[in-house]
């Protein structure tokens, strides 16, 4: 299915956004955009630099005030909600560029991801889950997360982000500046985390890989959203094709 309409809310949508409008001071970003992401899929929003993919992933995240439209979250409107509630109903954003803390140990970094948990069972059940699900950050446990490669840095992103056990994760960026073999290895996580029950909103410069995994897919072009479809769909699309796959 391809379509350049807004999307219809179905009663099994995890996620959805309505005719959201944000920006930044002055300066609109986002034009009036609509949304859906339904339970179990993965999601990949695309676009060119500047399109506004960020911008919607931060005001989903409560980072980005908006100035218009609404955004609703399990059926409950979180239009306007600080960030720590909304990760607290279960929306975790992995940031572009990871932003994990350089100065703490890969423990401690995942301990952050588990500030909302007070049970220290819990936490420590949710370290081992990590470790067992990334054996590589098992073994670098005590070391500065600030010495890890790139690709070992991302691990730690998403496994920071886990640590809150989310419903829904927001990866924004998550293979950008990594080697081909790592970027594979975080495509097939993205499917693990998808298998392991989580939706999956994506956010990727590498258009081929996104939708290659993608249940749907959104096109965002200069803050408005010009194209919805499933992942093949739009793989398929010349708009898609010229612009994005260099075909």
């Amino acid at each position: 299915m391809l379509s350049r309409a807004a999307p219809a809310a179905g009663p099994a949508a995890l996620l959805s956004l309505r005719g959201l409008r944000c920006g930044y001071g002055q300066l609109e970003v986002l034009h009036g955009i609509s949304l859906e992401v339904r339970r179990g899929e993965i999601v990949a929003l695309l676009g060119a630099n500047g399109a506004g993919k960020t911008t919607a992933i931060a005001a989903i995240s409560g980072l980005l005030p908006a100035t218009a439209g609404a955004i609703s979250y399990g059926g409950r409107d979180i239009t306007g909600l600080p960030p720590d509630r909304i990760v607290a109903l279960g929306v975790v954003q992995v940031p572009e560029g990871r932003r994990i803390f350089p100065g703490l140990t890969v423990r401690e970094n995942l301990e952050m991801g588990a500030y909302l948990t007070e049970n220290r069972r819990a936490r420590a059940a949710g370290i081992e889950r990590a470790f067992a699900m990334f054996p590589r950050l098992a073994e670098r446990r005590d070391q500065p997360g600030g010495t890890l490669s790139g690709g070992e840095q991302q691990m730690l992103a998403i496994a920071r982000g886990l640590m809150s056990q989310p419903a829904l994760m927001l990866l924004d960026e998550p293979s950008l500046g990594l080697a081909p073999i790592v970027v594979d290895a975080v495509f097939d996580l993205i499917r693990e985390i998808r298998a392991g029950g989580i939706t999956v909103v994506l956010v990727e410069q590498n258009a081929q890989r996104s939708l290659e995994i993608a249940d749907r897919g959104y096109l965002l072009e200069t803050g408005a959203m010009v194209l919805e479809g499933t992942g093949a769909a739009l793989l398929a699309h010349q708009r898609v094709r010229a612009s994005y796959l260099g075909a």
